[in-house]
């Protein structure tokens, strides 16, 4: 039995050569590197996930700073300068953040690791943040650093559909819809399901986990994406 999330589907969907070296031939810790953006994400998400985790009285901006400083990761970044201005940007980011949502909302989770079996598969997904809109029904909300452009919406609608079957499988409680915020620029991409459109959501996951299952050759796939990849060094679609 293999477990599938959100990030496996989406580096199989990409590259399965990548998939390989990553889960089969085990060699992420080998070759992996650390990156600015990963640290900034990082620190963004632990820094939000801490604030909403303090009374509601102490969430002023000053305590936000404070706990963003305090999550603060330093890997990646080439210099003191790149770091400070990675830095900065993150506390104009949570400014803006502050200004614009509801700070005073108590969620039901914050970064919960959740997983389930579909049919013979595993299902793991970590929930950035779910809101109750009452006692039956619940939002979540899935933060992002990156840009839209950058992500692919079918991967986005299947890590949606999979979120949502974590949280009502453990909870038994609706997820009325998935929210992408988009930090950087603010913005929020909602996604819904009809029961019908739901099933085929899951069936494309278990679709996906047969493909991973059966396949022999894991060839690789030339996209924008190569220069982010810890494995270009050993990729042979890796011209130099």
């Amino acid at each position: 039995m293999i477990t599938l999330s959100p990030f496996k589907i989406s580096i199989f969907l990409n590259c399965p050569l990548r998939y390989k070296f990553h889960y089969i031939d085990k060699l992420y810790k080998k070759y992996k590197k650390e990156r600015n953006y990963l640290s900034f994400g990082d620190s963004l998400h632990r820094t939000l996930r801490d604030f909403f985790k303090i009374g509601v009285e102490e969430r002023n901006f000053e305590n936000l700073e404070k706990i963003y400083r305090k999550n603060w990761l330093r890997k990646g970044y080439a210099s003191l300068e790149e770091e400070k201005e990675w830095g900065l940007k993150g506390i104009k980011i949570l400014k803006r953040f502050y200004q614009l949502e509801d700070f005073k909302v108590k969620p039901f989770l914050l970064e919960k690791s959740l997983q389930s079996y579909y049919r013979s598969f595993r299902l793991f997904g970590r929930i950035d943040r779910a809101d109750l809109i009452n006692e039956e029904q619940v939002i979540i909300i899935d933060y992002k650093t990156g840009k839209i452009k950058e992500e692919s919406e079918i991967v986005n609608k299947l890590a949606a559909a999979i979120y949502k079957f974590l949280l009502e499988k453990n909870y038994h409680k609706k997820v009325i819809k998935v929210i992408n915020y988009y930090l950087l620029s603010q913005k929020k991409v909602f996604y819904t399901f009809s029961e019908e459109e739901f099933k085929n959501y899951l069936q494309l996951i278990e679709n996906i986990g047969l493909a991973i299952l059966k396949a022999k050759d894991f060839s690789f796939k030339k996209s924008s994406l190569c220069k982010y990849c810890d494995f270009i060094e050993i990729c042979p679609g890796n011209n130099g």
